[in-house]
């Protein structure tokens, strides 16, 4: 049996008139790059992960990990626990290219002490795993459903630092969608604002036997569009739910990502409504 999944994450309020109408296609770009960039952090740290855990490494004294992107390669780093006398080791590093992150693609490289990007990706998180438990940034305390935990992401591109934080389930084969917040960085590596992406957390379970042709929700008033986060859950577990089209509706835009193609259109509502009229 086949199945449209439709999803209320947020309040859906009408257009401010006046407002200039924005480039659609430089923000199909915009974004898609963002959710792909997302993608590809979240996609190798899954996999370092399984490959570290496979070889049953000595565990005591891990620091934490993180992945960012160098170049056409994505890279996974397993920190020693810093010391004082020392300086930040790279006990583990995984490296894989940027369209091919699977574990038959991906390389072990040595040990070596941490090096500047590195060193400042790691400091970037101690912040947010500071904002986090302290929430002096946002004012209230982050909320995280049962079976559930954080994940933190680091985002780099053109010199603009962010860090996203998703929810990452804990049971198995389901979708997670929103409650999520996207963290922009200043210079001094402090976390600078934090900004809400969904109002609420659902996680899907696809039933057992049955196929879905498309997934849809609705978003807060500040975000018209689909968000890089989206983009990013829809690619992670393409293969726990593999809907091959998901839809995002606000009052004014309509976003619709093809995950198997990972391409992505923005039309206006009152466009989307026509062609829906006339199928």
């Amino acid at each position: 049996m086949k199945h449209v999944f439709g999803i209320a994450l947020g309040i859906l309020l009408p257009h401010l008139p006046g407002a200039p109408k924005p480039d659609l296609r430089a923000v199909e770009q915009e974004i898609l790059q963002e959710g792909l960039t997302l993608y590809q952090s979240e996609r190798a740290s899954w996999v370092a992960t399984d490959l570290l855990l496979a070889q049953k490494p000595d565990m005591s004294g891990m620091g934490g990990y993180l992945s960012y992107i160098e170049g056409d390669s994505v890279r996974t780093v397993f920190f020693q626990k810093p010391s004082q006398a020392g300086p930040l080791y790279a006990r583990f590093i995984f490296s894989f290219a940027k369209n091919t992150i699977e574990p038959q693609s991906g390389h072990l490289l040595a040990g070596r002490p941490a090096t500047a990007t590195e060193q400042k990706l790691y400091t970037v998180r101690q912040h947010v795993n500071e904002e986090l438990y302290e929430h002096k940034v946002q004012g209230s305390a982050y909320g995280f459903p049962q079976n559930t935990r954080p994940n933190i992401a680091l985002v780099e591109r053109r010199g603009h630092l962010r860090a996203y934080v998703l929810t990452g389930p804990q049971e198995g084969r389901v979708l997670p969608i929103g409650n999520d917040f996207m963290m922009e960085i200043g210079p001094d590596l402090q976390v600078r604002s934090v900004e809400r992406l969904h109002r609420s957390y659902l996680a899907l379970e696809l039933p057992e036997g049955q196929t879905v042709e498309s997934s849809i929700h609705s978003h807060l008033p500040a975000h018209p569009y689909i968000t890089a986060t989206d983009i990013c859950a829809m690619l992670l577990y393409q293969q726990i739910f593999p809907a091959p089209q998901h839809t995002v509706i606000s009052p004014d835009y309509v976003s619709l990502f093809n995950a198997p193609q990972q391409q992505l259109t923005i039309i206006t509502r009152k466009a989307f409504e026509k062609i829906a009229k006339h199928k």
